[in-house]
């Protein structure tokens, strides 16, 4: 029980590891739009950080989090799925707030990760069956 408690707590620093350098790229794309286009709409600026994010996550959940393939297929589903939380929150921030642009974007980004870990940890990245 504690030898797997323990792998259970490795997986999850390096899916945050993993998550933090994504979410962090995401970020970083978001700034560097939203300060190049100020007029630029924030869901065009959200899908292109997430479009980098995806890209990071996947690569490094298959080499360094779950040490093994995966199903892409599933873990883009995740994403995606996350993607659109994403976006309902960044919606919600733009229509009953003040808060717009990078900060809309940040908030709405940073509101994902425990959904999609927990999605990937049981889901996509899932340790095959032995029978």
């Amino acid at each position: 029980m504690k030898r797997r408690l323990k792998r259970e707590a490795k997986t999850a620093a390096r899916f945050g590891l993993v998550g933090g350098v994504a979410t962090a790229s995401h970020l970083g794309v978001a700034a560097i739009l939203s300060a190049s286009w100020p007029t630029l709409s924030e869901f065009v600026v959200n899908l292109c950080g997430f479009l980098v994010a995806f890209q990071i996550s996947l690569i490094g959940h298959r080499r360094l989090t779950f040490r093994r393939r995966g199903r892409a297929r599933r873990f883009f589903t995740l994403a995606v799925l996350g993607f659109l939380l994403n976006n309902g929150v960044l919606a919600v921030l733009l229509a009953s707030t003040k808060i717009a642009g990078f900060w809309a974007i940040g908030i709405a980004t940073l509101t994902v990760p425990l959904i999609t870990y927990v999605g990937s940890r049981v889901w996509a990245f899932r340790e095959p069956r032995h029978s």
